[in-house]
């Protein structure tokens, strides 16, 4: 009798034990940059992860995510997040969509209509209204086998230089670094455009390559910008929307509809955080501007104007080629414009009416 009491005690030890550990689901979450240099990146531990945790407790799903943080490209290069974890080799990531206008050309969208707000969160509100309205947005994260969960924003790209620039005749002839689709802001005013990126920008300056570069004032902190070019300018090229958090499609169908929701719940909540975050650093970075002994210079609106009628119509140009290629640019860029216009931006150019 006490041989078969043990039998079955032991038998539901194990029994308990199985289904304890069919109850853990373990995700890794991979990202390029290191958080102490992307506040957005930290706040995926600040911010996303405590979300999920608290959504499963309060839900009172029998769950228990096991989460292992790679970061700072242990796991995944910067350029490397999407089909990372397309394929599995992590579940979870801090995708810049910046990085691939070809493989997320809506996700571009801000970057080809400037000038058109300096708040971070309109942006991304706007973006989320794109998502939730046009299944195109939701196939691009589909054909990587990933599924959107957030998105967040950065704060407005000035012009930070070594020379004053109080108007756009200033810039004629000056040599300025920028990366990817920022490049074309300078089409048009009369100044050279080189190819760069913020890793590059300080020495490049320093060293003469270029005169000016176009960055968020929020990097000035930590990269210390001004002690090479000390005139930070309020061109107000405006808040970019600039990174997404997504997770493996195929993992993601295995959640029950509860944990998908606590998911995408607390992916939301990350956005929004993520751009107060950035506001507020951007703030700040303008701020420090003094503490380089440098200057921050405000660009007339009739200036901004100036600027943003020199440009040929990028948003256009943006629109036929994605047209072309099957996706609703023209329709996605009125949208668009329309979005921002009905939250109260105040837009130097309509490039959607021309």
């Amino acid at each position: 009798m006490l041989g078969r009491i043990a039998w079955l005690a032991g038998a539901a030890a194990l029994l308990a034990t199985a289904a304890s550990a069919q109850d853990k689901i373990n995700l890794t979450i991979a990202a390029g940059q290191a958080p102490r240099a992307l506040k957005p990146l930290q706040l995926v531990t600040d911010v996303f992860i405590p979300e999920v945790n608290k959504g499963i407790k309060e839900a009172g799903l029998k769950v228990e995510i096991v989460w292992k943080e790679a970061y700072a490209g242990s796991l995944l290069k910067p350029t490397r997040v999407l089909e990372g974890v397309r394929d599995g080799i992590a579940e979870v990531g801090f995708e810049p969509t910046i990085f691939h206008p070809d493989k997320l050309p809506l996700e571009n969208i801000t970057f080809v209509v400037p000038f058109v707000t300096n708040d971070v969160s309109m942006v991304s509100k706007a973006m989320n209204k794109m998502h939730a309205t046009f299944p195109e947005y939701t196939a691009q994260y589909e054909k990587f086998n990933t599924v959107r969960l957030g998105g967040n924003s950065y704060d407005s790209y000035e012009v930070v230089s070594t020379f004053p620039v109080r108007k756009v005749d200033d810039v004629k002839g000056k040599k300025i670094g920028t990366a990817g689709a920022a490049l074309a802001w300078i089409r048009g005013t009369g100044a050279v455009p080189v190819q760069s990126n913020m890793m590059e920008y300080y020495n490049s300056t320093k060293t003469g390559v270029f005169e000016a570069f176009i960055i968020f004032p929020s990097a000035h902190p930590g990269m210390k910008y001004p002690e090479v070019a000390p005139y930070t300018t309020k061109v107000g090229f405006g808040a970019q929307y600039a990174a997404a958090l997504i997770v493996n499609r195929g993992v993601f169908a295995k959640f029950p509809p509860a944990l998908q929701k606590i998911f995408r719940d607390a992916g939301q909540k990350w956005g929004e955080e993520a751009d107060k975050a950035m506001q507020n650093a951007g703030e700040a970075g303008l701020q420090s501007v003094a503490g380089f002994k440098g200057q921050v210079i405000e660009f007339p609106r009739e200036e901004q104007v100036k600027w943003a009628k020199m440009m040929p119509n990028i948003a256009k140009e943006w629109a036929q080629k994605l047209d072309g290629q099957g996706l609703p640019g023209t329709k996605a860029l009125a949208a668009y414009m329309d979005e921002m216009r009905r939250l109260g931006a105040k837009p130097a150019r309509d490039w959607d009416k021309e």
